[in-house]
Parts: C-alpha cells; sequence; structure tokens
C-alpha cells in the first residue's frame, strides 16, 4: 500500500517508481528486481485463488479427497496462467 501510495503521489515519484524496473535500485539490476516482483505476484495471486478454492469448499462441503486434488490442480494451474500473463506484461512483452 505504501509503494502505491509513493508511485501515485505526483508524477516525479512516479517516474522514480517505475525507473526502478528499468534500471534497478542501488547495486541491484533491474532484471533482478522484476523477477522478486514477478515472485511476488506469483505468490499473491496464489495465496488469492486459494482463498477462494477453502471458500467455496466451505460453502459447498466439497471435502472428499478427489474434489481437493483436483481444485488444488486447478488452482495451481491458474494462478501459474495469471503469473505469467502479468510477466508478460511486466517484461514488455506486450
Amino acid at each position: 500500500m505504501w509503494l502505491l501510495d509513493v508511485s501515485l503521489s505526483s508524477e516525479i515519484s512516479y517516474e522514480q517508481f517505475t525507473a526502478a524496473f528499468g534500471v534497478g535500485i542501488g547495486f541491484v539490476p533491474g532484471w533482478l528486481v522484476k523477477l522478486v516482483v514477478l515472485a511476488l505476484i506469483w505468490a499473491y495471486l496464489h495465496h488469492f485463488i486459494a482463498g477462494v478454492r477453502h471458500l467455496w469448499m466451505d460453502m459447498t462441503h466439497s471435502v472428499t479427497k478427489e474434489q481437493g486434488h483436483s481444485s488444488a490442480i486447478v488452482t495451481l494451474a491458474s494462478s501459474v496462467v495469471l503469473t505469467v500473463a502479468l510477466g508478460a506484461k511486466l517484461f514488455g512483452l506486450f
């Protein structure tokens, strides 16, 4: 939240924030910053989708071993697909 607030507070702070992805931060190169951000994106998406999975399991009372296995695969696959899409945007592929 602090990073969002800082990046949106003015045009100058937004430029400084986005420049970190291009040139890096201090001695850390920009590609490594992007890689760390990509890992954080995946962790957030996976956690969010797993939370929705657990809410769905609680609401429908579908807690069989087969249902848990299949929903875990769907959770992992969807978080990876969304991470690849956001990673392509982060690394400038589109």
